[in-house]
């Protein structure tokens, strides 16, 4: 083990930084959507019936953001405003059949990308990278609105007993 602490968050970081760019890459190669567009996706998807203002602070949009950005998912024909079921004049987002299978080309993507630096793990290594891993994951937010940003393009299929989930939910099903 090296004896310089930096070297390692800054490792790290290139970690990060090169898993990030590799999944955006991913994620632009199999949707026509960008940025934040392809994460509301995913975050519409994981919580249905969430409010344009919710979706915002988890993307960190301002409110004339996120209503252009719902306007724009609603125009493609991914998602739908609806009603909300607590309160008739706040509006809901769902995604339509298109979002849902679009969402899932965005997940696939990201999933590739990722098991594309995993693949070079070994087994036992991936145990300990899981533990590791999930200690920091859960070190990152101090809110549902915060935990639902960090994972914005999570897969929450893929991850039971999720860290994120001792900070709540943002989905007003629950």
């Amino acid at each position: 083990m090296n004896k310089d602490p930096s070297r390692l968050a800054n490792m790290l970081g290139a970690l990060a930084t090169g898993l990030s760019d590799r999944i955006h890459a991913a994620v632009e190669h199999r949707t026509s959507l960008r940025g934040e567009a392809a994460a509301a996706l995913i975050v519409i998807g994981h919580a249905p019936g969430l409010s344009i203002d919710q979706l915002g602070k988890v993307s960190g949009l301002s409110h004339p953001g996120a209503v252009r950005l719902v306007d724009r998912l609603v125009a493609a024909g991914f998602a739908q405003r609806t009603p909300a079921a607590s309160d008739r004049r706040a509006i809901a987002l769902h995604l339509t059949a298109a979002g849902e299978t679009e969402r899932a080309a965005i997940l696939e993507g990201r999933r590739a990308a990722i098991e594309s630096v995993l693949s070079h793990v070994s087994l036992a290594d991936r145990a300990a990278l899981e533990r590791l891993v999930e200690t920091m994951l859960a070190s990152m937010p101090s809110d549902a609105t915060s935990a639902m940003s960090v994972c914005r393009l999570c897969n929450q299929d893929a991850c039971a007993d999720c860290p994120m989930d001792a900070f709540g939910t943002l989905c007003p099903r629950a």
